[in-house]
């Protein structure tokens, strides 16, 4: 009989964020450390020259955020994943495509860079803001809105690079270097607290696309 691990019991500083009860092994199949399944969908393209958000205020989106950060995440088991995904469902972006390619994203290939909520953000932001087209003057309309992203993580993390957020949440230095750091940290429950960093990431990316709207 395979060993149950409830996540809603995976806790470090003593938060828990995670609800669902999975393996240990199948969880972490559907996690950046193997396959997964993908929500794709062939012939839908991205469509950055407009979104949609309904006529909800700006809490109503926060809240759906976190719902839907708590519905994607056991099922990507990555943060760039789950924050892209979160947000291109939010503001329909029209990019669900585009979702597994982002699976090498979390630390830049799992090294510990970039965080992911960093890369998955910044996507969705690029989606909203930039033209179909380049224009003759070759406008970055997201470069702005990009840096006050990483800024507003950056005063909440302290860092956008996965091992140092890693340990901004968990008080504890991890050496995210390579593939193997990643399962050890798993086996601890350190994953348990990405949806906290997640929540925060999209939050600060719908607060930035939505003064564009």
């Amino acid at each position: 009989m395979k060993k149950q691990t409830s996540l809603s019991k995976l806790n470090l500083r003593g938060k828990t964020v995670c609800s669902g009860t999975c393996t240990r092994r199948s969880f972490i199949s559907k996690s950046a450390l193997g396959s997964m399944g993908f929500l794709f969908i062939p012939g839908v393209t991205a469509s950055n020259s407009r979104f949609y958000h309904g006529n909800k205020n700006k809490e109503e989106i926060y809240k759906q955020l976190d719902e839907l950060v708590d519905k994607y995440y056991p099922l990507y088991g990555t943060c760039s994943q789950s924050s892209f995904h979160v947000l291109n469902e939010v503001f329909d972006l029209k990019a669900e495509n585009i979702i597994k390619g982002l699976v090498s994203f979390p630390g830049i290939a799992l090294r510990g860079e970039t965080c992911g909520a960093v890369t998955g953000s910044l996507l969705a932001i690029g989606l909203a803001y930039e033209k179909d087209k380049i224009d003759e003057e070759r406008k970055r309309l997201s470069r702005s809105p990009s840096f006050k992203f990483c800024s507003e993580f950056e005063n909440e993390y302290g860092t956008t690079r996965c091992r140092d957020v890693i340990e901004h949440v968990t008080g504890k230095k991890y050496p995210v270097t390579k593939h193997e750091d990643y399962e050890s940290m798993y086996e601890e429950g350190v994953f348990s607290l990405c949806p906290i960093v997640i929540k925060q990431a999209v939050k600060i990316a719908a607060s930035i696309i939505l003064e564009k709207a």
